[in-house]
Formats: C-alpha cells, structure tokens, sequence
C-alpha cells in the first residue's frame, strides 16, 4: 500500500468526517468569504451593501452602474439598438458554441397597448409585458397566472372539478366531512372591469367563502369593489389564521387532507 493510499482508509474518512462534524457544531467553521460593508459609488443612490473583499464591486446594483457609466455616451441611436438586439439574441452553450435564437415580431394582445415586440418563435407570449396581460387576463373569471398553488383535479373530492390550490381542495374536503352543501366557482361577479369569482357558495346559508392565504393589496382592493357594488350579498373570507385553526381541529379526521409538503400527482392536473 503507498503512502498516499492511506487516505483511502475507512478509519481516516471516518476521523475526518467526525473532526469536520464536530468544528461545524463548534461554529468553527461556515464556509463563507470574508465580507465588506460599502456605500454605492453613486451620489444620488449611496445604499450601503456587503459584498466579497476580493470583489472590487463600486455600486450596488446594475442599474446604479449604468446610469453613471453611461451618461458620457449618450442616447443610442436606431443602429446601435439593433446590435444589441442582435446580440442579445445569441446565446453560448459549452457544448455547441454559439446559437443563434431567432425572433419573431409580434403585436400585444392587449386592445389598448397593440405595441410590437420581438421574442423567441417558441415562445407563447402573447403580451409585451406582464402588466398588459395582467390588464386583460385578470378581468377573467379566473386567472391562471393569479393562481400559485398546486393546481390540479383532486380524484377523492370529484373526478371533474379543478382546484387552485391545496387550500381550496381540503375546504371542499372539509365541508364534504362536515356535511356541508357546496358549489366551486358557480357565478362570477363584474365589480368594474374585471371579474371576480368567490371560490365556494353554500347554498344552505346563502354565503360566498373566499379562501385566502396572502392578503395582498390587489385582493384588498378586490374585496372592497366586490362589498361596495353588492353589498346584499353575503362574503366570508377565510385567512391564514382561520385556515389554520380548522386545519389543526378537523385534518386529523380527514385521509386525504394535503400539507404544505404533501406529494401531488401532476397527471391528474388539467392541460
């Protein structure tokens, strides 16, 4: 055996490992660089932010260093913008080298914007940006890009109903084990150019519930057009707390109940 190929030993990896475990719970060791506290060379800016002492890094941000760097060139004339955008339409791969992505123009979907843009021709894009597709999309009653949640048919609740999330599903779970008659989705209100759809009715009580788990300044707003404009008809909106109270009394009763970290079979999802 060489000298170097006690290394290879299980007894030496085994010592390593515990010398290594044990400076890691002595705090002894974390694996990060030295860092400095700086100011952001621009005057107008001077946001204080940490960075690596080896990286000569002057501002804060991109933005920031662009807008002292490229004062002294000025605006960018027609030929200029087209270069970058040429460029910009390559991109490098270790493997093959450089490959060109070619663009295609396209005109926004939204009637009041109809703006050109180029994209990639796999792209689906429809809209220039995401605020022009939000104008038209979130009018709808249910908007696709609003929804963050597991999405998907849930077989234990029904074979033809798609949920937007965990939430909704195990609401529907809830009121299914409670006894508890309800619609998902039946009737979209319009509050005032745009659409909005409570996520259950329950008939018996004649009330709309809305399942909520961050109370943004967009559902707020929502709610306040939605109350404003029908104010004879009955909302009930439950929020984290709430959520989490009748999760903590009822889940344990309910097989199928979902977790934050449950799996979900994504072939039972719509298309």
């Amino acid at each position: 055996m060489g000298r170097n190929n006690s290394y290879a030993l299980v007894e030496y990896k085994e010592k390593q490992r515990r010398k290594a475990s044990e400076a890691w719970q002595r705090r002894a060791l974390n694996f990060q660089y030295r860092r400095d506290l700086r100011r952001c060379a621009r005057l107008a800016c001077q946001k204080a932010f940490q960075v690596a002492s080896c990286d000569p890094k002057k501002y804060c941000s991109k933005s920031c260093s662009a807008q002292v760097n490229n004062v002294s060139r000025g605006k960018r004339s027609p030929e200029t913008k087209r270069k970058i955008s040429e460029s910009m339409a390559k991109q490098m791969s270790p493997f093959k080298g450089i490959i060109k992505v070619p663009r295609v123009e396209r005109i926004c979907a939204n009637p009041d914007c109809k703006k050109k843009f180029l994209v990639e021709r796999w792209r689906k894009m429809r809209f220039c940006t995401n605020g022009c597709a939000m104008r038209v999309i979130g009018g709808r009653p249910t908007s696709p890009k609003a929804s963050k949640g597991k999405n998907g048919i849930r077989k234990d609740i029904s074979p033809a109903i798609n949920f937007y999330s965990r939430w909704e599903a195990n609401m529907a779970r809830l009121y299914n084990h409670l006894g508890i008659v309800w619609q998902y989705s039946p009737k979209s209100f319009d509050i005032g150019g745009q659409m909005y759809t409570p996520d259950f009715y329950l008939p018996k009580t004649d009330t709309y519930i809305e399942v909520k788990n961050f109370w943004w300044k967009y559902s707020k707003e929502r709610d306040e057009k939605f109350r404003k404009k029908y104010p004879h008809v009955r909302l009930d909106v439950i929020l984290k707390d709430g959520y989490l109270k009748l999760e903590k009394q009822y889940a344990h009763s309910i097989p199928a109940w979902e977790y934050k970290n449950s799996k979900f079979e994504t072939t039972a999802r719509l298309k």
